[in-house]
């Protein structure tokens, strides 16, 4: 595959029109030909274009940027790599049918503006990308950014969560959101709602100080099933319902939360087992040892996603949490997938006092 880089990241601005550029600093204009009553200049669409004058060889997934315990990177870059060279393709047919008189002026100067303003990210994300380097943090988010701004909304693979953690507290008036680590006494109310973006399966899970896990949902109890729909606010308990932080776990309290756009079996049993009795096996055992969202940044085994092999308590989340919208301040948690990923996997936490 070619690169954005290498065949297309064309448009410079030339007389009101983006023109593609394959020559000299203008391109290589033609002789006027004839478009009804106008007399037009031919603009260059050539097979090999330079975006403001770069030539950079192999595009986003010439990087490297692939992990073996991450392997929606790799799907993320290929997309990326596509749409740019689909981008680049647009922008040579759009001059083509510019020259051939299909399109006008005024429809020319708009679609060539709009691939302008998708494509004239690329070289900065490209940057951001290289400038990553190892770091695992730095690397997720730039592999994000590229794939929001480059692939297209209605072709990306993700899903955003937003959860409030509501408490009411014995000397509160009603329920309000908490953020994380704040403190909770003994005897205080707390319910969970959540809302996501597309149809998600939710699991749930709650890890007392004393190590017990509890299942929060799915519940059979709960009137709503999996999937949960787009939009759509879950509460737990339902209605005016609600838990009770007794005095027996004092310490740190922690809400382990999943979403993904498709079922995950593995957790669907795991939540029956616990909710018999049993104990969390396999991925979920290990997922629940994260001590918190703020997981060994160097540790690149992505929870719901290890081995056997994986280091004993080396797990951090997954999806990149996001700031709370400014508009509202009901969310206790916001996340989204990472890059081409259609799994999340959040842990909250609070403290539980006398």
């Amino acid at each position: 595959m070619r690169s954005l880089f290498r065949i297309a990241s064309v448009l410079s601005a030339t007389g009101g029109l983006l023109v593609a550029c394959g020559g000299g600093a203008g391109g290589d204009a033609r002789a006027p030909v004839k478009c009804g009553a106008e007399d037009r200049v031919q603009l260059s669409c050539e097979s090999e274009f330079k975006y403001d004058g770069r030539r950079i060889e192999g595009g986003f997934s010439a990087l490297g940027f692939g992990s073996a315990s991450a392997k929606t990177d790799e799907t993320a870059l290929r997309q990326i790599d596509q749409q740019t060279e689909q981008y680049a393709a647009q922008a040579k047919r759009l001059c083509e049918e510019y020259n051939a008189c299909i399109v006008d002026k005024d429809t020319y100067a708009t679609r060539s503006e709009n691939l302008r303003r998708r494509m004239s990210k690329a070289p900065e994300l490209y940057d951001g990308l290289k400038a990553a380097g190892t770091d695992p943090e730095q690397r997720r988010k730039a592999l994000a950014d590229a794939y929001r701004e480059l692939v297209p909304d209605e072709q990306r693979r993700e899903l955003t969560l937003s959860l409030a953690l509501q408490a009411k507290k014995p000397t509160d008036a009603g329920f309000g959101a908490i953020a994380p680590g704040s403190s909770l006494p003994t005897e205080t109310r707390v319910a969970f709602s959540l809302r996501v973006t597309h149809a998600a399966h939710i699991y749930l899970f709650q890890k007392a100080p004393d190590g017990k896990l509890s299942v929060l949902f799915p519940d059979a109890r709960i009137a709503a099933q999996n999937p949960i729909p787009a939009g759509t606010e879950l509460r737990i308990p339902p209605g005016n319902g609600a838990f009770r932080l007794n005095d027996k776990d004092i310490g740190t309290e922690r809400v382990y939360v999943v979403a993904s756009l498709e079922p995950l079996p593995n957790l669907a049993q795991a939540a029956s087992q616990i909710a018999s009795g049993g104990q969390p096996q396999g991925a979920l055992a290990k997922a629940t040892q994260v001590p918190s969202n703020k997981a060994d940044p160097n540790c690149n085994q992505r929870g719901l996603e290890l081995d056997d092999s994986a280091p004993a308590g080396c797990v951090r989340p997954r999806g990149l949490e996001l700031d709370p919208e400014p508009a509202s301040e009901s969310a206790s948690l916001r996340a989204r997938t990472e890059a081409a990923d259609g799994v999340l996997f959040q842990v909250f936490t609070f403290e539980h006092t006398k």
